[in-house]
């Protein structure tokens, strides 16, 4: 769809995205948008190998196994097939559960989008050139929703972000893998709507749930398409309409957000690929810490004081509990996150593990740690901080303001391929690493997405932790 054709249909928002995805072919695709598409793809799965080993995803994944069900699709760290919904569901999990997934756009496509459509693709042998059109479909729609609600519905509302704008971005994914018509995606949007659900009050405590919602919103979306194709109805305006999603979760929508530049402006290729499994307000902040370790080596026990400086975004009480007892309120923690950089190699995902909690030496350097009220530009971006450190008789002090996987600093394949070895580095030998980095890089010629779903299924199984 042309973009003069989009500007003409700002009235009518859930139809024309529903005819986007309707008409949206691989040919469409830029050949940037391939290239970001496979290197999500890598990183997804880089996400979910690491989140599979989590407690929580084993919860959710034995929940699944006890129901049962047809045996269409894989799941991390398990032999078994579930149904498509069912894993969807366990891997959205695995790969939205451990904070190492891409961001944007006020969205979570890694475990939102990616899980549904790899589950449809699997289950309905689809090939590789089908899957990327299906992942830039959801990918899109999600992140112009996202856009469009603003962080507002987070911040003064209260609801999670891509819980509640999730299921759009699976049901778009899916709808244009089973190759839907326009009318029965547009009642899969209007499905998916009433799907729209999560609350961020765990972000005090740290409790699961947090790990769950992106895992049910691409549950969710694929179930809203899978009843839509059986005639099931939903509202035709579930977006824009005087009771619908923007109505209901934002207190200030831009709704004009959805369609500008919808088919020439692809705001898929500017998302955040995080370097850590830690939230977003951290990340630059532990890369600096890294690159210090690795040009001035210190002793973390002489770290005599840690003063972090940054805008008001980074300082938000949710985000500085310093004596958190649970991981989720770890992840969260801009000082507590902090204390495990300085004594902990963060390049490999597990050493990031519940010892944390009880290691008395972080905690007393998370306590320590200052903060500092910067309001100057550098620090508006998310994350964006400086530090000073004194160890021992030397004090450094460092910019933390980007990272690489930043969307100022996108990765390339060859960086997604070096996150995904160092994520993956204690489940898989080097040439199970490599025959799934190859299958990504070649995937447009993929004939079956299938072939992804049994290397992951069968051969590495035994090793993750049960």
């Amino acid at each position: 769809m042309s973009a003069t054709a989009a500007s003409q249909e700002t009235g009518r928002l859930t139809e024309t995205l529903a005819r986007f995805v309707h008409e949206l072919d691989y040919e469409d695709l830029p050949a940037s948008v391939v290239e970001r598409i496979k290197v999500y793809t890598l990183d997804c799965l880089a996400c979910g190998f690491v989140g599979a080993v989590q407690p929580w995803s084993a919860m959710v994944r034995d929940m699944v196994a006890e129901a049962g069900g047809a045996a269409e699709a894989s799941c991390f760290s398990t032999k078994r097939r579930t149904t498509m919904a069912q894993a969807a569901l366990v891997n959205g999990v695995m790969v939205g559960g451990f904070e190492s997934e891409h961001i944007g756009h006020n969205a979570h496509p890694a475990g939102t989008v990616f899980p549904a459509a790899f589950a449809v693709a699997e289950a309905g042998h689809k090939s590789g050139k089908e899957f990327i059109a299906a992942m830039a479909a959801g990918y899109e729609v999600v992140c112009r929703i996202g856009d469009a609600q603003t962080g507002a519905v987070e911040i003064e509302r209260g609801f999670h972000n891509p819980a509640v704008n999730g299921p759009y971005g699976a049901a778009a994914a899916t709808g244009r893998l089973l190759h839907l018509d326009q009318p029965t995606l547009l009642n899969a949007f209007g499905i998916a709507g009433s799907h729209s659900a999560g609350i961020v009050e765990y972000a005090w405590g740290g409790e699961m749930t947090k790990r769950l919602h992106l895992g049910r919103a691409a549950q969710w979306g694929l179930e809203s398409v899978q009843l839509a194709s059986r005639g099931f109805t939903g509202p035709s305006t579930i977006l824009e309409g005087p009771y619908g999603f923007f109505h209901a979760y934002s207190p200030a929508p831009k709704p004009e957000r959805v369609l500008d530049g919808l088919g020439r402006r692809w705001l898929l290729e500017h998302l955040t690929i995080k370097a850590y499994p830690c939230h977003a307000t951290c990340q630059a902040i532990v890369g600096a810490i890294q690159a210090l370790k690795r040009e001035h080596p210190f002793d973390p026990d002489g770290v005599s004081e840690l003063v972090i400086r940054a805008g008001a975004e980074s300082l938000q009480e949710r985000f500085w509990n310093r004596a958190p007892d649970n991981m989720m309120g770890a992840q969260y923690s801009v000082p507590f996150t902090a204390a495990i950089a300085v004594y902990r190699d963060l390049d490999d995902p597990v050493n990031y593990d519940e010892s944390v909690l009880t290691d008395g030496r972080i905690q007393r350097l998370a306590q320590a740690i200052r903060c500092e009220l910067d309001e100057a530009p550098k620090f508006e971006a998310r994350g964006a901080a400086e530090l000073r450190i004194t160890a021992g008789s030397e004090t450094h002090t460092v910019a933390a303001l980007s990272f690489k996987g930043a969307s100022s600093d996108p990765l390339t394949f060859a960086d997604a391929e070096a996150k995904f070895r160092r994520f993956t580095s204690s489940m898989l030998t080097r040439r199970e690493q490599g025959e799934i980095i190859d299958r990504v890089r070649r995937l447009e010629r993929a004939t079956k997405i299938r072939a992804i779903g049994k290397l992951l299924r069968d051969r590495w199984s035994e090793k993750l932790k049960r």
